[in-house]
């Protein structure tokens, strides 16, 4: 089955949630409850500050591969977490994602996709997974997968710190090759989060038993050059890979 790499930031979701397995044999029942719900109870409707129309169906939290125990939650992008009690929210992490387009029946064509996903030999980080329709229609349907995926290098780490440098501009204009494979950044003599790694023989801060460490939350957060903690969640993804 084909499918493209892209790199998607961040996004914020918004619905209901319930805790399943593969092989569990309700498992369709739970996951088609969460569904009916999500519309026939009116969720769907009450989430007034949605980004888009689409609905989206995202695995995370998963206790180890496609094997394991994993949340599923029903629901759609968001521009902010919605106010009141009743909803789950999910910050699908920025990174990188293996993206399959498939078209058909809506339950059918899905099922199928996940089972020729299952046997493929990605470099997944069993962080977050998710589907998101573009249309309602049953039969014919066009539905995207994203499956999350580790870094560039080899399955491991792209950056001390957490940064994605497969999609940083930088590595471009500078011929950068990710603190991973330089000594010395470009941008200066030395980096305090990449040199800490590095001494206390750690790929990622993720490895560290005091992540996150105020100095990675102070890069993460900083005003001009962070990234409002996005490279900590990757660090998370990372470990939990």
């Amino acid at each position: 089955m084909e499918y493209e790499i892209v790199t998607l930031e961040e996004k914020i979701v918004a619905g209901l949630s319930a805790r399943t397995n593969n092989a569990a044999p309700d498992m369709g029942a739970v996951i088609g409850g969460l569904w009916n719900r999500f519309y026939n109870e009116g969720v769907y409707a009450s989430i007034t500050d949605r980004k888009n129309q689409k609905a989206m169906g995202i695995y995370t939290d998963y206790d180890g591969d496609e094997k394991s125990d994993y949340t599923i939650i029903v629901g759609c992008e968001t521009t902010k977490e919605p106010e009141g009690e009743g909803y789950t929210i999910c910050r699908i992490p920025a990174g990188r994602y293996a993206k399959f387009v498939i078209h058909g029946d809506m339950v059918k064509a899905v099922a199928a996709a996940w089972q020729e996903i299952w046997q493929m030999n990605l470099p997944r980080t069993f962080c977050c997974d998710f589907e998101e329709y573009q249309d309602d229609g049953m039969e014919n349907a066009e539905i995207h997968i994203y499956v999350g995926l580790t870094g560039e290098c080899g399955g491991a780490a792209e950056s001390r710190c957490g940064i994605l440098c497969g999609g940083c501009s930088y590595r471009g204009q500078m011929n950068c090759a990710g603190c991973v494979h330089i000594q010395k950044p470009f941008w200066g003599e030395a980096c305090p989060v990449k040199s800490c790694c590095e001494e206390r023989g750690y790929a990622h801060c993720g490895q560290c038993g005091d992540f996150p460490c105020e100095l990675l939350k102070q890069f993460a957060y900083d005003e001009k050059q962070g990234d409002g903690g996005k490279r900590i969640e990757q660090c998370r993804c990372w470990k939990e890979q």
